[in-house]
């Protein structure tokens, strides 16, 4: 009985070992490692051992150089904020469009649903690529429509000029994550009890009186941790401004996840971008303790 105790206590630690050496050599690691190399200056080609003790003069290079204001104030606004706003306003009227009973009485309910859901199903990459070829100034499908029109003379950059180059990137963005905020949206509808409308019909309630009154406040908690996941989830995005705009035209569009690659890659500085990774890990993490709170306080009221 004894041995078979011990046993039976050691077999949790004996099954969560392989996973939390697969964490510890994947995440914790890096992140250590990455930690150190902010103190650092050290270039791609250079051994770890070669690096050179910088202190905190790579915190200072960064919050120094205007480049950084720059692209923090892209990442705050124009990807971050805009996006997110965007995403939440289209995906909630989405939302209640794919919930009316005009759909379901015109059985057309599964197959918008379905339609929805097609920008999810393509990869970053591939949504990215589409986009360009429908931007591009001499071949794209919509220059063509543009100039057939006679709306415009000649095709215009999209990408490649700073009055349309981030209402670009936005609607590339907009166009792939929106249907994760309409699924979410749909499932938050849902749970709202049809008593409350049912109520609100006796006492003539309209249409607009009971979105704002039952919809609204229902949907309240679904929605912070909409904007929540979705800031989180953009922020540190870098897919999407890097295939379509490269972070120009110039700097126009960089961001810091373009700086960070930028830094590290381009300027040969990992000391430099692992500190600008610090500061981005540092923003996010912010975020997720809110997000956190806010799940368990939902939690703790419906338990």
């Amino acid at each position: 009985m004894p041995m078979a105790s011990r046993s039976a206590r050691r077999q949790p630690y004996a099954l969560t070992t392989p996973a939390l050496i697969v964490i510890g050599v994947l995440f914790v690691f890096p992140s250590v490692y990455n930690v150190v190399l902010a103190f650092q200056k050290l270039s791609p080609y250079d051994a770890p051992g070669d690096a050179e003790w910088v202190g905190f003069d790579n915190f200072k290079a960064i919050f120094s150089d205007p480049q950084i204001g720059s692209a923090t104030l892209n990442t705050a606004f124009w990807l971050t904020a805009l996006t997110v706003a965007i995403r939440l306003v289209l995906g909630l009227a989405l939302a209640l469009l794919l919930q009316s009973r005009v759909l379901q009485r015109w059985h057309l309910r599964g197959l918008c649903r379905t339609l929805v859901l097609v920008p999810w199903m393509l990869p970053p990459v591939v949504a990215v690529a589409c986009w360009k070829s429908i931007f591009d100034a001499n071949t794209g499908v919509l220059n063509q429509f543009l100039v057939s029109t006679h709306l415009v003379s000649k095709g215009v950059p999209f990408l490649a000029q700073t009055s349309t180059a981030w209402w670009s990137v936005i609607a590339i963005i907009v166009w792939r994550e929106l249907p994760f905020v309409v699924v979410v949206m749909m499932a938050g509808l849902q749970s709202i009890p049809k008593e409350q409308y049912e109520a609100a019909a006796i006492d003539s309630a309209g249409r607009w009186k009971s979105f704002l009154h039952i919809t609204l406040p229902n949907m309240r908690p679904v929605i912070v941790v909409v904007v929540l996941m979705t800031v989180i989830q953009t922020f540190n995005n870098f897919v999407y401004v890097w295939l379509s705009t490269g972070g120009g035209p110039g700097t126009y569009t960089q961001v810091l996840a373009t700086q960070l690659y930028s830094a590290a890659f381009v300027a040969n500085d990992l000391g430099q971008g692992a500190a600008i990774g610090i500061v981005m890990t540092a923003t996010m993490a912010v975020f997720a303790l809110v997000y956190l709170r806010v799940t368990s306080d939902r939690e703790g009221r419906s338990a």
